[in-house]
């Protein structure tokens, strides 16, 4: 009786779907996050910080996982990157970017001066505001905004990472006096108390 090698058929054929199950993983998985997914972007302090009358505060930008050695973009966006139809030319603030020169290791930190308000770019139609702010008529209010970071050109999608931030406001410092104030002040109070002080005695040994 004829042997049969359709067991022999299936297990070929099963491992050979397997196979290329697997090389459709790997091409997939090449496509499915771009180069910038494992860099980070961090915003300190975040919130960020303001008092009731300011419209700029400075926050911390430090991030990593960049390409090094590359002129870097920094801008504050009022849209995520993971958003289809985020466009940096249309939703981020190009006056407020910054470009610092990119490291050898991918990472680095940069000082940024943070908007409260309209968008200084002027006619965007949006600006960062805290919750309890009114934003001008005609003026998108957003309240998380997004500070993106790549590297080469500023239309390197591959490359961007973001972190969010919001506004805080409070907490208004009053201004402390200078010393040349304050000596000729103290100094007045002591002489009045020391005139005030000689007039009682001689009012008492009258």
């Amino acid at each position: 009786m004829p042997r049969s090698h359709a067991p022999v058929r299936k297990a070929g054929s099963a491992v050979r779907v397997i196979a290329l199950l697997a090389l459709l993983g790997v091409f997939a998985a090449s496509f499915a996050a771009p180069a910038g997914a494992l860099g980070t972007v961090t915003v300190n302090p975040n919130p960020v910080s303001f008092t009731t009358t300011q419209t700029e505060a400075t926050a911390t930008v430090n991030w990593s996982g960049q390409k090094p050695n590359q002129l870097m973009f920094i801008s504050i966006c009022k849209k995520t990157i993971a958003d289809p139809t985020f466009n940096a030319a249309l939703d981020c603030s190009a006056l407020s970017e910054l470009n610092p020169n990119g490291t050898a290791s991918g990472a680095g930190t940069a000082q940024l001066t943070v908007f409260r308000g309209e968008n200084p770019d002027g006619d965007s139609g949006w600006g960062c505001f805290a919750q309890g702010d009114t934003a001008p008529a005609g003026v998108t209010k957003v309240t998380t905004c997004f500070v993106r970071v790549t590297n080469g050109v500023i239309s390197n999608k591959d490359d961007a990472a973001e972190a969010p931030f919001t506004l805080s406001v409070g907490g208004d410092v009053v201004p402390e006096a200078p010393l040349g104030v304050l000596i000729p002040a103290v100094g007045a109070v002591m002489v009045a108390g020391a005139f005030f002080v000689l007039r009682r005695r001689s009012a008492l040994t009258v």
